[in-house]
């Protein structure tokens, strides 16, 4: 039979810890928003709903951070390479 168990983001040799994959999945899903790639905008314009997903990576917040944290990232590391990503996606 398939084995049906979710396998963890391995990083550096780290064993599967599935909360950490857990968060880290919260991270791809706020890009995958962030990005206008697979989202329903639950009625806001799509270009608003993009800019709000993009300033949960870019200004500090509270939410942010704990979600890096749980996910085993440095918050501050995250949201220098999404804002590079962003500017880099915005001017090119």
């Amino acid at each position: 039979m398939e084995n049906l168990s979710i396998k963890a983001l391995n990083v550096s040799g780290e064993t599967n810890d599935p909360v950490k994959s857990l968060w880290r999945n919260v991270l791809i899903v706020a890009l995958e928003d962030a990005i206008g790639k697979g989202f329903k905008s639950y009625g806001m314009s799509d270009r608003n709903y993009s800019d709000s997903s993009r300033r949960w990576f870019t200004d500090p917040n509270a939410d942010f951070k704990a979600v890096c944290t749980f996910a085993g990232f440095d918050h501050e590391y995250i949201r220098m390479k999404a804002t590079e990503y962003f500017r880099k996606e915005q001017h090119g």
